[in-house]
């Protein structure tokens, strides 16, 4: 069963670089709701993009790592376990869509705000079932709404708030240091940068 509350993440500080509403209301839509748009291709461009930055993390941060190691490391990190637990941590998971609004009779789901319910009753209108699957799907996608509506840093940073591990740091947060130099200096300019705006 899946609560159904506010939506609290700050968007302030990329005021003019978040998805828009609609984009966001297309990140949090199952197919299973029959409207005229869903999140799967934001869920597979999330996806991508989601392996593309923990890998590249990994490897900065292990460089020395073999390949079963970081193997190993980035499936735990993009599973779907893993992104049910940031969903859930995030207080995300209250915003899934997954079943079709019905406005009226026996069926009925919704409730205008305010209106008062008998308590025997409240759970149909304000829960709804859904595997730990569709909101790791739900993560990928809002990876993705980030993704097409503003840049790879705004993207990166929103994925270092959930949780994510995509930016190679030490215990103490700072770009690791085991880096050639070269590499370091590009950890430091474009991967850091985002702290930084």
């Amino acid at each position: 069963m899946v609560s159904l509350n506010y939506l609290t993440y700050d968007f302030s500080d990329v005021i003019n670089e978040q998805p828009s509403t609609d984009i966001l209301f297309q990140a949090i839509t199952r197919r299973s709701v029959n409207e005229q748009f869903d999140m799967e291709n934001l869920e597979i461009l999330g996806d991508c993009f989601l392996k593309l930055t923990v890998s590249m993390s990994l490897y900065y941060r292990y460089p020395l790592a073999n390949v079963g190691e970081l193997t190993n490391e980035k499936t735990k990190e993009i599973s779907n376990e893993n992104l049910y637990r940031l969903a859930v941590e995030n207080k995300l998971k209250n915003y899934l869509y997954n079943e079709k609004i019905i406005f009226q009779g026996k069926d009925s789901n919704w409730l205008p705000p305010g209106y008062i319910i008998q308590q025997n009753n409240l759970n149909h209108y304000t829960h709804q079932k859904a595997k730990r699957k569709a909101f790791a799907d739900m993560i990928e996608a809002l990876i993705g709404a980030f993704l097409i509506s503003s840049n790879y840093m705004i993207t990166i940073k929103f994925m270092h708030w959930l949780g994510l591990n995509v930016i190679p740091l030490d215990q103490n947060g700072k770009t690791t240091e085991s880096l050639p130099s070269r590499i370091q200096n590009f950890v430091k300019t474009t991967w850091v940068f985002i702290f930084s705006n």
